[in-house]
């Protein structure tokens, strides 16, 4: 199923010529230097193409002939390659900071010289005079491009091309050259010796059986560098009915290179990739259904990546400066409704709102999401998910009503990214490389599946996060733990909003919503609505918010939201002579009569679901703002209200 999605679109890219997709014999290849010979073949100039991306020089990407799998064996690739094969040296740490490589420059001399004899083309003849005259064991300091070949081999990724001075075009990229390669490859694949056999893949029968996928998959996290195999069978065990290698699972040199190339192109997307995601390296993309519109799947895919791969350090205000931005550099007009379409799309879907048949580009087509980790020199699948785009539209707007939690002070609706949850699953040390290094990425991993998946949450988050609050108390809505306080109140009420609908938990439903419900009935949730009261009677009894150093959150909050029957008379003693001492305290004597009308007596203890319920509803509490009373004075609220980020305000 993988393999097949990968090859079809494979073959989706190769009929786009704007897709950037390579053809057969060919491959996306990055290169970082290129040596200008003249018409003699004598090396003119060596010219340094990469690019600054950030402090660092990248190399750029060239279609070059094909790069296959290179194992420890000598293998040359033609007319472009690293410099132990085109200039036969490497770094050395002798004086010269050059040693030579004869035996791989030797196979790239055979290779050029086997091919490019019969070429009637000039620069062919250029390169096979490079190679005659070309003496690696000559190189010495006084070389006069010794500084050039010297930063070469200084470069891990050095791969070079040729181009004769002048020319517009570099040599493999000429058509007579590439004509000389074209028939390489089919001279190549008609190979005699070749396994011919049905192809499991395309389902062609007749067909050259691939011994070993020649293309590795480059770009996922934790494998090797030079890439790694999907699919491989390299140990006895593994082999079966005498087969070896591939041949237990045949499939065509043609299919084993299609769909290798469709999952390095996703890799080296900006668009097709997620940046993040625990362990796993993510890739997605849409079908391409006949004669549909490219704007169709380039909404599907643009709302997906945007909805998973927004900016994880961000403030709110750099974030929305950043969308201006973004939103001032020039574009084309077409570019710039896709935009608008994207951000429509992915604003429906946080917001949970329904949509019309009209509304959803393609909704028929398939949708893929493609998880893998490295191990060195293989890959393992992690999750793959694969539905209609109408289904993934589901999941997504059913995750941000799970999600959906109120923010006090006019906050603008949003959900947290899936760093910042795994960010709360951590010690709030302040060191966020330190609280990097200390998420777990499997358990990141297994949020990212629950949420397309649309199964329940994962109770290690939610354990990890209820745990941490019990210890650092961090749910105030306001302050600056309050942007924490939100993400753990959306955690808390997504995980259990969804043990509720799948075990049939109708009670404490009433109390999984947005914002403050009075009539859930819920005696956890109550009993965090009573702590959050009896905390502003105590600060109202100080002379308002921000007068005390502690409150009985600091010393009591963990206590009280697992033994509540240990803790809760003793508040209740305290409030008396708070209410009694603060002006306005028949308001919170109100308040805390009504909270326990629906509490016949205080549990002796609440499990980590019921904690969850009580850590809600003192948030729900502490950020609710009642409507003004006509019985109840103004000036009652204290002037520091002004600062809405760093107060509460008066209930």
């Amino acid at each position: 199923m993988i393999v097949q999605s990968l090859y079809e679109r494979y073959e989706q890219l190769l009929q786009d010529p704007t897709s950037g997709m390579s053809k057969p014999g060919y491959s996306s290849d990055k290169v970082s230097f290129v040596l200008e010979i003249d018409e003699n073949g004598q090396l003119r100039n060596i010219i340094d193409i990469r690019v600054q991306k950030g402090k660092k020089l990248v190399p750029v990407r060239m279609m070059v002939p094909e790069h296959p799998v290179r194992t420890s064996g000598i293998k040359p690739f033609f007319l472009s390659d690293k410099a132990e094969y085109v200039l036969g040296i490497l770094a050395d740490s002798g004086e010269s900071g050059i040693k030579t490589s004869p035996a791989k420059y030797a196979s790239s001399v055979e290779l050029h010289q086997r091919l490019l004899t019969s070429s009637n083309s000039e620069q062919a003849r250029a390169v096979i005079r490079f190679y005659e005259q070309w003496n690696p064991q000559a190189i010495t300091v006084k070389l006069p491009l010794h500084s050039e070949l010297l930063k070469i081999v200084g470069t891990t990724d050095n791969n070079l091309v040729f181009r004769v001075i002048g020319a517009g075009r570099y040599i493999h990229e000429i058509p007579e050259v590439l004509e000389v390669w074209d028939q390489a490859v089919a001279t190549a694949q008609a190979d005699g010796d070749a396994l011919i056999g049905d192809c499991l893949i395309t389902g062609k029968s007749e067909q050259p059986i691939a011994k070993i996928h020649k293309v590795n998959i480059k770009g996922v996290q934790n494998a090797q560098s030079s890439g790694a195999s999907i699919v491989s069978f390299n140990f006895p065990a593994l082999e079966s009915y005498g087969k070896k290698q591939s041949y237990n699972a045949p499939v065509s040199e043609a299919a084993s290179v299609g769909y290798a190339k469709a999952l390095n192109h996703l890799l080296l997307s900006e668009r097709n990739r997620l940046r993040r995601m625990g362990d796993m390296t993510v890739v997605f993309w849409a079908q391409r259904l006949p004669d549909e519109p490219a704007e169709e799947w380039n909404l599907q895919e643009g709302m997906f990546g945007a909805f998973f791969d927004r900016k994880t350090d961000q403030t709110e205000e750099t974030a929305a400066e950043a969308e201006r931005q973004e939103l001032e550099q020039p574009s084309s007009e077409e570019n710039r409704t896709l935009t608008r379409q994207i951000e429509d799309l992915l604003g429906r879907v946080k917001r949970a709102d329904s949509v019309t048949a009209t509304m959803l580009p393609a909704k028929e087509a398939s949708f893929y999401v493609l998880g893998m980790s490295g191990n060195n020199a293989r890959l393992a699948v992690r999750f793959f998910w694969r539905s209609s785009f109408e289904e993934l539209y589901e999941k997504l707007t059913q995750y941000a009503s799970d999600m959906a939690m109120e923010r006090p002070n006019g906050h603008r609706p949003d959900l947290p990214t899936l760093f910042n949850i795994m960010l709360q699953t951590v010690r709030q040390t302040g060191d966020m490389s330190k609280m990097k290094q200390n998420i777990s990425g499997a358990i990141e991993s297994e949020w990212f599946r629950a949420m397309l998946s649309g199964g329940a949450l994962p109770y290690s988050v939610y354990s990890a996060i209820v745990n941490r609050t019990r210890v650092d108390g961090q749910m105030s809505p306001y302050g600056e733990h309050g942007r924490s306080a939100w993400i753990r109140a959306s955690v808390i009420k997504a995980y259990l909003a969804r043990y509720a609908r799948i075990h049939q938990q109708n009670e404490i439903k009433e109390a999984l919503t947005p914002m403050l419900n009075e009539e859930a009935q819920s005696v956890a949730y109550r009993l965090g609505r009573l702590f959050s009261v009896l905390e502003r009677a105590q600060m109202d009894a100080a002379g308002g918010p921000g007068r005390l150093n502690a409150t009985i959150k600091d010393r009591y909050f963990g206590s009280a939201s697992a033994t509540p029957a240990a803790v809760f008379p003793i508040l209740l003693r305290l409030a008396q002579h708070h209410m009694a001492k603060a002006e306005y305290g028949r308001f919170r004597d109100r308040d805390i009569a009504g909270i326990l009308q629906g509490v016949d007596e205080f549990p002796n203890h609440l499990d980590l679901k019921q904690q969850g319920l009580f850590m809600l509803g003192y948030y729900h509490q502490t950020a609710y703002r009642a409507p003004a009373k006509s019985d109840g004075p103004a000036e009652g609220v204290s002037e520091e209200l002004d600062d809405a980020e760093d107060v509460e305000v008066t209930v």
